[in-house]
């Protein structure tokens, strides 16, 4: 399993693309537009979008790759808050590109992506929707993908509309119960482990 990371310009959210054969690829929170023209240059083909939530940072290049074929998932709660002021493009003055929701997840099903089981975990907190993804490929790797729920040394804000810091802590000790030595790759940061968040992140000492 081979994890790409490509950082946004200016604003914006990390993207994440996961490919096992080096052909297909998974992508996770497309920030912007140019994600399809980074993935064409390494050959990549994009056949799945999966959305940790739907703020318009995490999504900007959604309708493009949907437009290529890409299906785009989410969990079943965030769905109804896309197209809706809670996905902050009114608040922000960014313009809206619409895309539409091709199968949602519920919390904890697993679905066969390709060569790859992913895993949903519904955290509510960010917003209602909010999600994290867990990969596992054949060979037993894995990685953990939590958008704006976990950072390295933080979490994301839960003062935006459907945001409530009682649900982030429940999803943070949720987090807290998976392996240590998990690589999380979140939505804005560098990647970090559970372990190591743990041990140092001041929002998970108390949990």
């Amino acid at each position: 399993m081979e994890i790409i990371t490509i950082y946004p310009r200016g604003f914006g959210a990390n993207t994440y693309a996961v490919t096992v054969d080096g052909q297909t690829a998974i992508v996770l929170d497309p920030s912007q537009p140019r994600v399809e023209s980074e993935l064409i240059k390494r050959g990549l083909k994009v056949t799945h979008v999966l959305l940790t939530h739907c703020h318009f940072d995490h999504v900007g290049g959604v309708s493009v790759l949907q437009e290529s074929g890409a299906k785009v998932l989410c969990s079943a709660e965030e769905k109804a808050l896309i197209g809706t002021g809670a996905d902050l493009f009114s608040l922000f003055g960014a313009p809206r590109k619409s895309y539409t929701v091709d199968e949602t997840f519920y919390d904890g099903e697993e679905k066969t992506l390709g060569d790859l089981t992913v895993k949903m975990l519904l955290t509510p907190g960010h917003t209602k929707g909010s999600c994290c993804y867990l990969f596992t490929a054949k060979d037993g790797s894995r990685a953990l993908f939590t958008g704006d729920t976990l950072f390295n040394g933080s979490i994301g804000r839960t003062d935006f509309p459907t945001g409530n810091i009682g649900q982030m802590r429940e999803s943070l000790r949720k987090l807290c119960t998976l392996d240590g030595q998990l690589t999380v790759y979140p939505g804005h940061n560098d990647e970090t482990t559970i372990e190591n968040e743990k041990r140092t992140n001041p929002f998970l000492l108390d949990l």
